[in-house]
């Protein structure tokens, strides 16, 4: 199953502080699975930057759920 959308769902707090970003991804069957909160406490951090990471890591936690669904 590969993730085909990823999206930020929401923030909170400001770049000058801590943020928690949390984001949402999109299968290739059509359903979402949410991912954070990403926290951050660097003014430069950008939420878009993570969003390859966030879908390489949902991808990641769905292909070992498959593989645990299998075993059983």
């Amino acid at each position: 199953m590969s993730i085909v959308t990823t999206e930020i769902e929401s923030v909170h707090g400001a770049a000058s502080e801590q943020r928690l970003v949390y984001y949402r991804c999109q299968d290739s069957q059509g359903n979402w699975h949410s991912y954070g909160p990403v926290i951050s406490n660097d003014p430069l951090f950008d939420p878009n930057s993570m969003k390859q990471v966030v879908a390489e890591r949902v991808a990641e936690y769905l292909a070992e759920m498959e593989v645990q669904q299998l075993l059983e």
